[in-house]
C-alpha cells in the first residue's frame, strides 16, 4: 500500500464492467511502478461435521462427512483455485508480482485437472458509489487486463500503472478464445468465466501461464474499502446459483478448494444494515470532525487490541454494535462476524468427497518470513499521525526496498485461517510471491 491521501477514496475511477470476454495472454518483466511483496494463507480443514452441504445447493441432500467421503471411489486429482485480488490504487505492483509467479503457481500441478477464477475485493462502499466503481460482488471476471487497461481500470489519482499489465500480457481479447464446456450441474457447453483444464484439454487458446498473467492483473481502480472475506463469501454462492452467469458450477466436490487473497489492507466486509459508519455514523473514525470517513473504519470496527499501546500485546477479531461497544450478538456486529466465514468454509468442506480440502491462502500485510512460524506479526501504532489517522494501525510490513509500500495487518482474515487451520500467509512485502505461490500449487 502505498501512502496515500485521505481522498483517496472518493477519487476512484469507473470501473469498466465485469464480463466474460475474448482474452489473450502472454508474460514479462516485472512491473516497477507501485508495491512489492508475498504472502500465502491457510491450510486444510478438518471435516468434523456429520451432515454437509450438498455443492448443488440441494439444502436435502447430505453426505457423510465423518471421514471426508460418500463411498465413492477416490478422487482424481483436481484442484479449484480463486483468486480474490485487491484492486485499489495502491496494488499495481503487487499485481504485477503475482502474475510473475504463476510458473511456481502451477509447477507442482501437471496432470492435475484445474479450474481458476478471479473476483476483487471491491463488493461496493458508500464511499464508492457506482458511479465511481463497478463492484464485481463476488462475480467472476475473465478478460485480458490489455482490454481493462483499455477501458481506465489501471489510471488512479490521474496516474496510468498500466505497465502492471503489459510486461506481464501480450494478448487482447480478440486474440484469445474460450472454448465452451459444460459442468455436472449444467450439460449445456457454455464459455466459462474461468480457466480450465481437463487433462490434455483446456478451455482456453493459450498457455495457462501466459492466460494467468493476462487474467490476474484486475485494476487499480476497485474500491479502497477492501472487502475480501465478504467478496470471496459472494463468489462461493454463486457458485450454487443458476442465476450467476459467471460463477455457476464452478466447484467440484472431488477436487480441493484453495483460496488465495491478494491485499495489503484490512479487511471491511460491513454489513449493509449498518452502512451508516461510512457516513453519518463516526463511532470507528479516526477524526470524527474529519468530513469523510479513511480506511482506519475498517480496522476499528473489527478489530480489538490488548494493550495501552503503542505496541501492543495482541489484536483479534471483534464483533462491535453501531455505538462502538461489543456487540450482543453476531446480528449487531456492523463488519460480518469473521464466525460467518469460517462457517462458510467449513460447510464446503463437509461437501468434499474423496478426501478433497478446502485451504484459504493470502498474500498480505504480515511479516517477511511469517509463514515459517518464527516471525511474528506485531501490532503497533504507526508514529507518523498521517498514517494512523489513514488506517488506525501501523504497518504489519513494509517493503525492504521502498518505505512508502506498506501492507496493514490482516486479523480477519487471519482469524478465519486459524479456524481452519494452520495459516501460511505470506508478506505482500516481499520482492517475489514464488514461495507463496508453491506453496498454495502443491500437488493435491
Amino acid at each position: 500500500m502505498t501512502r496515500l491521501p485521505l481522498t483517496l477514496s472518493l477519487l476512484l475511477p469507473l470501473v469498466a464492467a465485469c464480463e466474460l470476454k475474448g482474452v489473450t495472454l502472454t508474460g514479462g518483466p516485472p512491473d516497477e511502478e507501485t508495491t512489492t511483496g508475498g504472502g500465502s494463507g491457510n491450510s486444510s480443514v478438518d471435516p468434523s461435521a456429520t451432515t454437509a452441504i450438498d455443492p448443488t445447493g440441494d439444502p436435502t441432500a447430505t453426505t457423510d462427512a465423518t471421514d471426508g467421503t460418500t463411498g465413492e471411489p477416490p478422487a482424481a486429482d483436481a484442484v479449484d483455485i480463486l483468486f480474490v485480488i485487491d484492486n485499489s490504487g495502491s496494488m499495481a505492483r503487487h499485481q504485477s508480482l503475482l502474475a510473475s509467479s504463476m510458473p511456481a503457481l502451477l509447477s507442482d500441478l501437471d496432470g492435475v485437472d484445474l479450474r481458476i477464477a478471479v473476483t476483487t475485493t471491491d463488493t461496493g462502499n458508500p464511499r464508492c458509489p457506482a458511479a465511481q466503481t463497478t463492484p464485481e460482488g463476488g462475480k467472476f471476471v475473465l478478460r485480458s487486463c490489455i482490454d481493462a487497461a483499455a477501458d481506465g481500470a489501471f489510471v488512479f489519482n490521474d496516474k496510468d500503472f498500466s505497465t502492471a499489465c503489459t510486461n506481464k500480457c501480450s494478448f487482447a481479447g480478440s486474440d484469445f478464445t474460450v472454448t465452451p464446456t459444460t459442468t455436472a450441474v449444467d450439460p449445456d457447453p457454455k464459455p466459462r468465466a474461468w480457466i480450465e483444464r481437463t487433462g490434455s484439454d483446456r478451455n482456453i487458446s493459450v498457455d495457462l501461464v501466459d492466460a494467468l498473467a493476462c487474467a490476474l492483473p484486475q485494476g487499480v481502480n476497485g474500491c479502497g474499502f477492501e472487502s475480501p472475506l465478504q467478496a470471496m463469501a459472494m463468489a462461493l454462492a454463486q457458485v450454487n446459483s443458476p442465476d450467476s452467469a459467471t460463477n455457476y458450477g464452478f466447484l467440484r466436490p472431488e477436487a480441493d478448494l484453495r483460496i488465495i487473497i491478494v491485499t495489503d489492507e484490512a479487511d471491511c466486509s460491513y454489513d449493509p444494515e449498518f452502512d451508516e459508519i461510512f457516513s453519518s455514523n463516526k463511532s470507528f473514525w479516526h477524526d470524527p470532525d474529519a468530513v469523510a470517513p479513511t480506511s482506519a473504519v475498517c480496522f476499528n470496527a473489527g478489530v480489538k487490541c490488548i494493550g495501552a499501546g503503542p505496541t501492543y500485546t495482541s489484536c483479534e477479531a471483534q464483533d462491535f454494535a453501531s455505538d462502538g461497544s461489543p456487540a450482543a450478538s453476531p446480528e449487531q456486529a456492523v463488519l460480518h462476524p469473521v464466525s460467518k466465514y469460517i462457517q462458510i468454509l467449513q460447510d464446503i468442506q463437509a461437501s468434499k468427497t474423496g478426501g478433497a480440502t478446502v485451504r484459504l491462502f493470502a498474500v498480505t500485510g504480515v511479516p517477511v518470513g511469517f509463514e515459517t512460524g518464527n516471525v511474528p506479526l506485531t501490532y503497533a501504532d504507526d508514529p507518523d499521525p498521517a498514517q494512523q489517522e489513514l488506517f488506525g494501525i501501523g504497518p504489519g510490513c513494509v517493503s525492504p526496498t521502498d518505505e512508502t509500500v506498506i501492507a496493514i495487518p490482516p486479523t480477519r482474515l487471519l482469524n478465519v485461517a486459524e479456524a481452519l487451520g494452520t495459516p501460511q500467509f505470506f508478506s505482500i512485502c516481499e520482492g517475489s510471491y514464488d514461495a507463496a505461490m508453491i506453496a498454495a500449487g502443491a500437488a493435491p
